[in-house]
Order: C-alpha cells, then sequence, then structure tokens
C-alpha cells in the first residue's frame, strides 16, 4: 500500500506543478484534468506498444491488445470532447527509436 500512496502523492504534486489547481492559470479545470489525463494514457500507451512487442504468448499479447485498443478509445473520447487539446511533450523520456505513436 506504501507504493500506492507513494505514487498518489506523486501524482497530485505533478499536477499542482502544472498548474491544474491554479485558478490564474485561465484554463476551463476540465480541460486542465483532461490534458493531464491525456498525458498519462499517452505514457501508457508506449508502455503497452512496449510490453506488446516483447509478449511471451500470444495469450499475452491479446491481452495486452485489448488493453492497448481500449486506452486508445479513450485517448479518442478525450480528443472528440476537447478537441483543440494537445500533450506538451507527450513522450518525454523515451529513448530513441521508441514508436510514435
Amino acid at each position: 500500500m506504501r507504493g500506492t500512496e507513494a505514487a498518489c502523492v506523486e501524482y497530485f504534486r505533478d499536477m499542482q506543478y502544472r498548474g491544474f489547481d491554479n485558478p490564474d492559470t485561465g484554463e476551463d479545470p476540465e480541460l486542465a484534468q483532461a490534458r493531464i489525463f491525456l498525458d498519462e494514457l499517452e505514457k501508457h500507451v508506449v508502455k503497452l506498444t512496449r510490453r506488446l512487442q516483447t509478449a511471451p504468448t500470444a495469450e499475452a499479447r491479446q491481452s495486452i491488445s485489448a488493453e492497448l485498443s481500449t486506452v486508445r478509445r479513450y485517448v479518442d473520447r478525450i480528443h472528440r470532447r476537447f478537441p483543440g487539446i494537445a500533450v506538451g511533450n507527450p513522450f518525454r523520456g523515451s529513448p530513441p527509436g521508441a514508436p510514435a505513436l
């Protein structure tokens, strides 16, 4: 449980750093939340894609592929709801040669 608590604290600290809870930024709170969620989803897409490439069995690939499809649907829904939204740097920290999604 300690790891989960630390992750939550880091997540909210990250949101605060991005100005999520700063009313002076002039950004709609829903848009700000969607931007942060989209950033996290994009990171998850990259992780799932890497896992898919190294999945040991067909069953594992099928499971990862299903999760990847679900996450991509979430990304599409956010883009439909907030057409102008973009992630500032969606693949920061990605090694060279990481898949372009």
